[in-house]
C-alpha cells in the first residue's frame, strides 16, 4: 500500500495542472482589463511648504453645493435620519436620509435639518391670532417641530404678537381659549429687513430676548433671528449652509410608483438634493427617473448611481444628473462582489467616470456649461474584471 501512493499523488498532481490549465486558458479570454484599487497604489512624497493646520478640505458635492469636509452618510436606514444629518452638516458634512419611510415622514426629517439653525428663518413657521392654543399644540406634535416660540401674525401677514412656551405654560385644560388672548402682544421688540446677524444679537442681548422678528415697513413679518441660530453660527464656522443660513441635507428616492410624489415632498421641505440610489445605477429605470426629475425641477441637484464604468456616467450625464456616484460594492462591510460577484475595482471606476464627467456637458441645454462631479466611496478590495 505504502508503495501505491506516490503514483496516486502524482496522477493527482498531473489532473490538477490539467484542470487548471484548462481554467487558466478559460479566463484569459474573459479578463477585459486589469483594474487598481486604493490599496494597489501609494502617494510618493514630495517637497511641500504646507503646513497641516493650513489644508483646506472643501469640495464641491455638486455644482452648487460645497463641503468643508468631504464625508456623506450613506442614505440606509441604520445611518441617516435627521439626527445624523444635522450633526454631520454642523461639522461642514452633509446626510442623505434614507427612503425607507413615507414621503411625508421623510419629508419631516428634511423639514427638521432646514429649521435646526438658520442665519435667519426667512419664512418662519406662523399661526393666526384666532386659532385656538390646542390647534397650534396638535401642529406642534404633528410636524414634531423642535422649537416652542411662534411668531402670530393677522390675514395681512402683519405681526401682532409672538405665542411661546411662557405664554402656555399654565393653560392646562386651557385648550379652547383663543391665541389672542394670551400671547405675548406688549412690547414687542423687532428690527427692520436687513439687520446684521451682529446687530441682531447686540439687540437680543441688549433686550434680554431670544427671538427677534424682521419686519418691513408696514410691520409685515419677513423673517425670524433667534438667539440659537446665532450661538450655532458661532460654535460651528464649518457648518455646511445653504445662501439662507440653513443646514445643508440630502434625501434619497428610487424607482417607485410614488417618486414623483416623493420628491414633491422633499423640495417643498427645502432638500437641498436628490439622491437617486441604486445598487445598480446604470439601468433604464434609474435613467427614466433622473430624466423625470429634471424636467419637473430643472434646476434641482440630482446625484444619481451607484455606477463603474463611463457608459453609465456618459447615459447618467446624459439623463440630467449633477453627480454621478461612484462604487458597486467598495465598502468595507458591503458583500456585493462576493455574494454577486459584479464590480470595478474604485480606483480604476472613479478615474473612468471621471474622465467622463470632466468633458461632458451635463443633460438639458440650461446646465451644459455645469461640471459633473465625481463621488465615489472608499474600498478595500480589488479584483480582476471579467466579461
Amino acid at each position: 500500500m505504502a508503495q501505491t501512493i506516490p503514483a496516486l499523488n502524482k496522477f493527482s498532481y498531473l489532473c490538477t495542472q490539467y484542470k487548471l490549465k484548462v481554467m487558466a486558458s478559460f479566463i484569459a479570454d474573459k479578463i477585459v482589463m486589469d483594474g487598481l484599487t486604493y490599496d494597489d497604489v501609494l502617494l510618493i512624497p514630495a517637497y511641500s511648504e504646507v503646513l497641516p493646520k493650513e489644508v483646506e478640505l472643501k469640495t464641491q458635492f455638486s455644482r452648487n453645493i460645497t463641503l468643508n469636509v468631504p464625508i456623506v452618510t450613506a442614505a440606509m436606514d441604520t445611518v441617516t435620519e435627521s439626527q445624523m444629518a444635522i450633526a454631520m452638516a454642523k461639522l461642514g458634512g452633509i446626510g442623505v436620509i434614507h427612503k425607507n419611510l413615507t414621503p411625508e415622514n421623510q419629508a419631516q426629517h428634511v423639514a427638521r435639518v432646514k429649521h435646526f439653525l438658520n442665519g435667519m428663518i426667512e419664512k418662519p413657521v406662523t399661526f393666526r391670532k384666532n386659532m385656538k392654543v390646542y390647534e397650534i399644540i396638535t401642529e406642534r406634535e404633528n410636524c414634531n417641530y423642535k422649537f416652542s416660540g411662534f411668531p402670530i401674525v393677522d390675514d395681512d401677514g402683519k405681526l401682532v404678537g409672538l405665542f411661546t412656551n411662557r405664554d402656555l405654560k399654565y393653560l392646562v385644560g386651557q385648550g379652547d381659549t383663543l391665541v389672542k388672548e394670551v400671547m405675548t402682544k406688549r412690547n414687542l421688540v423687532t428690527a427692520p429687513q436687513g439687520t446684521s446677524l451682529a446687530e441682531a444679537k447686540r439687540i437680543l442681548w441688549q433686550h434680554r430676548i431670544e427671538k427677534l422678528p424682521i419686519v418691513d415697513e408696514h410691520g409685515h413679518l419677513k423673517g425670524l433671528i433667534t438667539s440659537k441660530d446665532i450661538d450655532n453660527a458661532v460654535n460651528y464656522p464649518n457648518a455646511c449652509k445653504d445662501e439662507q443660513g440653513r443646514l445643508r441635507v440630502g434625501a434619497a428616492v428610487g424607482v417607485s410608483a410614488n417618486t414623483s410624489e416623493r420628491v414633491d415632498a422633499l423640495v417643498k421641505a427645502g432638500v437641498d438634493v436628490i439622491v437617486v440610489d441604486s445598487a445598480h445605477g446604470h439601468s433604464q429605470g434609474i435613467l427614466n427617473t433622473v430624466a423625470k426629475i429634471r424636467a419637473a425641477h430643472p434646476d434641482l441637484q440630482i446625484i444619481a448611481g451607484n455606477i463603474v464604468t463611463a457608459e453609465a456616467a456618459k447615459d447618467l450625464i446624459k439623463a440630467g444628473a449633477n453627480t454621478v456616484k461612484v462604487g458597486v460594492g467598495p465598502g468595507s462591510i458591503c458583500t456585493t462582489r462576493v455574494v454577486a460577484g459584479v464590480g470595478v475595482p474604485q480606483i480604476t471606476a472613479v478615474m473612468d467616470c471621471a474622465e467622463v464627467a470632466h468633458k461632458r456637458p451635463c443633460g438639458p441645454s440650461r446646465l451644459r456649461r455645469e461640471a459633473v462631479s465625481v463621488v465615489h466611496l472608499y474600498e478595500q478590495y480589488s479584483f480582476f474584471v471579467i466579461s
